[in-house]
This record gives C-alpha cells, sequence and structure tokens, in this order.
C-alpha cells in the first residue's frame, strides 16, 4: 500500500505540473434547503443547468434520497431543492430512486427495488407512469434481480440497462422494450472468463444516443469498454496496470482490499469523462484524482491531474464543464 500511495503521489505531483493551466475549479455555494450530513453520493446526472444527485444519510439506513439543484455559473452558486417523491404523509414513492433523462429531455425516475417508472411534477412530485422497466409479466431470457442501474431511454418505450441475475449471478447490458415486454441481452459484462459474477465486475455504464454506443468501466480493473447497442465490440480502453487479487474474493470486504480505478463515468453525446482514483477507498481523500477525456471510438483525448481535492462523483455539463462532489461540496470544473 505505501508504494501504491507512492505511486498515486508521484502522478499527482507530475501531473499538477503538467496540466495545471488547463483546468480549474470552483466551489459552490449552496442555496435553497440545506444539504443533511452525507454519507455516500450514489449518482449523479446533469440536464441543461439541472443537477439531479441521488445520496445516502449518515443515519438513512440505506434508504436512497433525491434532489434536484440548479447551478447558476455567473455566481457559482447551486440551488437544492427539498427531496424528490416525498409525500404529504411523510413517506416516500421509492425509497430506491435512480434519475434518468428520457428521449424528450423529460426527468424520469425508476425504482430499483421493482423497476417501476414515475414521471416527474412540480419539480419534486412523482407520478406514476403504470410503466415498469420489467415486471412479472415481462419476457426474459433467464430469471433476473429487480435491481437495475445504468438506465438510458434509446426510443419512446425502449431503454438499455445494467441488469443482473439474482443471488450474486452474472450481470449483461440489456435492452427493454416496453410495448412487447421483452427483455433481451446486449452482451455480457465480465472483465474475463474467470471472473463470471456481477461482484468483481463491478462499474458502470454510459450511453451516447448520437454514435448509438455504450461505454462500460470496471472499478475494480483499469478497463472501460465501448461497444455498439448490438454487443459489436468497438475498443477497449486501458487507463492504468492491473491490480485486483482475485484472492480478496474470499473476503467479504473484498472491494475495500483493491485498489479502484474508475469510480465514476459520466459522458456527453461525443466524449466519455472517466474519474479514476488508482488507490484504495481509504486513502481516496489523500490523493488528487484523474479525469480521462475518451471519444466514443475509444481515443483517449486528454487527463486532467490538477484536481486540488478528492472527488468521490462527476457529471457532465457539456464538453468544458464537469460539477463534481468531492465529499463536502459540490465543485465546478472547467475543463
Amino acid at each position: 500500500m505505501k508504494l501504491l500511495q507512492i505511486m498515486a503521489l508521484t502522478l499527482f505531483m507530475t501531473g499538477c505540473a503538467n496540466a495545471q493551466s488547463t483546468t480549474t475549479t470552483v466551489k459552490l455555494e449552496i442555496s435553497g434547503e440545506p444539504l443533511p450530513a452525507i454519507r455516500h453520493v450514489t449518482d449523479m446526472k446533469v440536464s441543461g443547468d439541472t443537477l439531479l444527485f441521488v445520496f445516502e444519510c449518515e443515519d438513512g439506513y440505506g434508504q436512497r434520497l433525491l434532489r434536484r439543484a440548479i447551478i447558476d455559473n455567473s455566481d457559482n452558486t447551486i440551488k437544492i431543492s427539498p427531496d424528490m417523491g416525498k409525500r404529504e404523509d411523510g413517506y416516500y414513492a421509492s425509497y430506491m430512486p435512480y434519475p434518468f433523462i428520457s428521449d424528450n429531455g423529460a426527468i424520469r425516475v425508476i425504482s430499483q427495488d421493482d423497476c417501476e417508472i414515475f414521471a416527474v411534477e412540480n419539480d419534486t412530485a412523482f407520478v406514476r407512469t403504470r410503466q415498469y422497466l420489467m415486471d412479472g409479466n415481462s419476457i426474459v431470457p433467464f430469471p433476473l434481480s429487480q435491481y437495475v442501474q445504468d438506465v438510458y431511454m434509446t426510443n419512446p418505450d425502449r431503454y438499455v440497462f445494467i441488469g443482473r441475475e439474482p443471488n450474486g449471478g452474472r450481470q449483461y447490458a440489456m435492452t427493454a422494450d416496453l410495448g412487447t415486454s421483452k427483455v433481451d441481452t446486449i452482451r455480457q459484462i465480465n472483465i474475463s472468463p474467470e471472473l463470471q459474477t456481477w461482484m468483481p465486475n463491478a462499474g458502470e455504464m454510459v450511453y451516447s444516443g448520437k454514435h448509438n454506443r455504450l461505454a462500460f468501466a470496471y472499478k475494480l480493473h483499469p478497463v472501460i469498454e465501448i461497444f455498439d447497442t448490438d454487443g459489436k465490440p468497438i475498443k477497449s480502453v486501458r487507463i492504468g496496470e492491473d491490480t485486483f487479487d482475485p484472492k480478496t474474493l474470499e473476503e467479504g470486504d473484498f472491494e475495500t482490499l483493491n485498489s479502484l480505478h474508475t469510480v465514476d463515468l459520466t459522458f456527453t453525446s461525443d466524449y466519455i469523462y472517466a474519474l479514476h482514483w488508482g488507490c484504495g477507498y481509504s486513502d481516496a481523500d489523500k490523493y488528487a484524482p484523474t479525469i480521462y477525456k475518451i471519444d466514443w471510438n475509444g481515443n483517449v483525448i486528454d487527463r486532467y491531474f490538477n484536481i486540488p481535492y478528492p472527488l468521490y462523483r462527476i457529471a457532465a455539463i457539456d464538453d468544458t464543464q464537469l460539477i463534481g462532489w468531492n465529499g463536502k461540496e459540490f465543485v465546478l470544473i472547467q475543463l
């Protein structure tokens, strides 16, 4: 671990010297609703000037909350809404909300516990659409868990997402056609034939409608795979050296025993942005990360080293701006 820390620090210092002029960061001042004590931000997405972020509180017992925020670049502020999906009786429409942007730009939310899809009205209210990404009537290629992630609408009633088999099984990039109630596979997501289950293959997927391509970045492996919606591989992008130790799978906390690579992934229609750590979670607050900018053909366009503090999440505003979460604050990153 000490050698890894020295290597990470060397990269950080070298990167700062070489890329200092290309990236600036500004902490955003919060207005509107105050933030609670946040334990983890689990997802961030941007649509126009609106940030959607999902988080867990320190005393939330695993419940996830969703809020929206308006980003004002003119005075570096961010205005936070109340909790989204909270009913008048104090209960929530979903305790596992996952936001996505529909094909017409409207905000939608899927409940990760039962795949129900909600529209959003009056900024924060969830309204049932009576649609499910998949349910008991869906035609599926094999048994699937109802926990889904990385949901994107590709056309009306058509989606791509990451699905997984139950009980720690395999994971796949998948399609769902709500008109025919059919769910099908695009391709299995796994780094090697020896590692088949979803846990050592955890990561994040993004989708470009312009290029009709998907990209999946592994958290425990320094690889980003780009492929089209038929599953045809475009390119496998390597952004580091292999560090995963398969022997740690025998331990319950195997993820904390390994270096983490891409811990978050965001995108625009033309680029992919990978937040790369290269260290363990316990060391994330000691070293600055690297942000890789990659086009949808798999070419590494740029790398940004000079982030002056840790980052845990990023979301692309456009090709020149990202918003990040540093564990305590939102920051605006000018590329």
